[in-house]
């Protein structure tokens, strides 16, 4: 089981490979003193609903621990539940997604997939003439893994005694932050590498991060977006501030990555273009894999059905009749079988708002791997 805040496709994956039905359960842990109840009579009324929907009492049980198991107040609690045992879970703190209860043949990964987009890689940097204080955030991720790199030059301080010598001492404590600021560019550019990152959210000293902006890769300077944010590496009492800084900007990010996408999407839809609008269109190429991104509306759940088999590319939006001895396939909804396909088969998941202007017709489309041929 996956607990915390991993969001990662390889944790999705893992939680698509284990056998169906499941239980999908989007619970708000934060107080709804307007209902009148607390969160356990909330939740009691949650498996209700899904014992009425068919749910099992071990499935049940499974998730009801790991709802006790969180903490109030911390966001939404993504779980999911099959054979027994809640096969994935995550708190998203700040989700917008209203109590869901729903038994399926396949999870439910839409709100979770919206919330993860609105979290994209980013590095956070605390900077001063001595050194830095990192923190890399994958997608999705709410706990940044913390790095410090500390500067081999430690003449850092210029007050000397004036006197001849005077711009000598400011000189070489120049020289010692820019050195610092050499090493520091360098580890910052492996760290946005290793989480994939092409967002950098830089604090500190306006000195040090003046030279470490200069000594940034190449690279870095093209492709990352650098968002400037408060507070120092001494305890100043800004970190609640930074961090609601830091979650604006890369709710930002997440909305620029949406339009770029939606951008290049729609220069794409022309017959020789890798544009692919609709439920045919779509659906047949992910059947072929040949789908690089997906594009979906949060309001197709619920709407269509579609056909899944246990490959990662089977997908119909048709029933049809299975060749002898082999797995019949599987009705669920258009939505659910859709970004299965999609994850499976290495393709990205890019949930789209009801009404969002140039999304695909029928509320599903995608950018191909290929360009398709007359």
């Amino acid at each position: 089981m996956t607990t915390g805040t991993e969001t990662g496709t390889r944790a999705l994956r893992a939680l698509l490979a284990v056998p169906g039905p499941f239980l999908s359960v989007y619970f708000d842990l934060d107080p709804r003193p307007e209902m009148g109840l607390d969160a356990e009579e909330r939740w009691q009324g949650f498996c209700r609903d899904l014992a009425r929907q068919g749910a099992g009492t071990h499935d049940l049980d499974a998730l009801t621990r790991r709802f006790l198991s969180s903490q109030p107040g911390s966001g939404v609690l993504a779980a999911f539940a099959a054979g027994g045992e809640v096969a994935h879970s995550a708190v998203l703190p700040g989700c917008e997604q209203r109590d869901l209860a729903l038994l399926a043949p396949l999870p439910r990964l839409l709100p979770l997939l919206t919330w993860r987009q609105e979290h994209p890689a980013h590095v956070v940097a605390v900077v001063d003439r001595t050194g830095a204080d990192l923190r890399l955030y994958p997608a999705g991720a709410t706990d940044g893994a913390p790095r410090t790199i500390v500067g081999s030059d430690d003449e850092i301080e210029r007050n000397r005694p004036g006197g001849r010598s005077q711009m000598r001492y400011q000189h070489r404590a120049e020289d010692s932050w820019e050195h610092n600021a050499v090493e520091v560019a360098e580890v910052l550019g492996t760290a946005l590498t290793e989480v994939d990152a092409h967002v950098l959210m830089l604090a500190g000293d306006v000195r040090a991060r003046q030279y470490l902006t200069k000594h940034l890769p190449t690279w870095v300077r093209r492709d990352v977006a650098i968002r400037p944010v408060s507070g120092s590496r001494s305890p100043d009492g800004a970190w609640p501030h930074r961090m609601a800084q830091v979650e604006a900007e890369t709710c930002r990010a997440g909305r620029q990555e949406t339009s770029a996408l939606l951008r290049d999407y729609a220069e794409q839809l022309s017959p020789h273009g890798r544009g692919a609008e609709g439920i045919y269109a779509t659906v047949r190429a992910l059947a072929d894999g040949a789908l690089r991104t997906l594009l979906i509306t949060e309001d197709l759940a619920g709407r269509r059905t579609a056909w899944f088999g246990p490959g990662p590319a089977d997908i119909a939006d048709q029933p049809a009749t299975p060749p002898p001895d082999t797995t019949p396939l599987v009705r669920a909804d258009l939505a659910d079988t859709a970004v299965r396909s999609a994850l499976l088969t290495g393709a990205d998941v890019r949930v789209l708002p009801p009404g969002a202007p140039g999304a695909p017709a029928q509320g599903i489309g995608g950018l191909t791997r290929h360009t398709r041929h007359a």
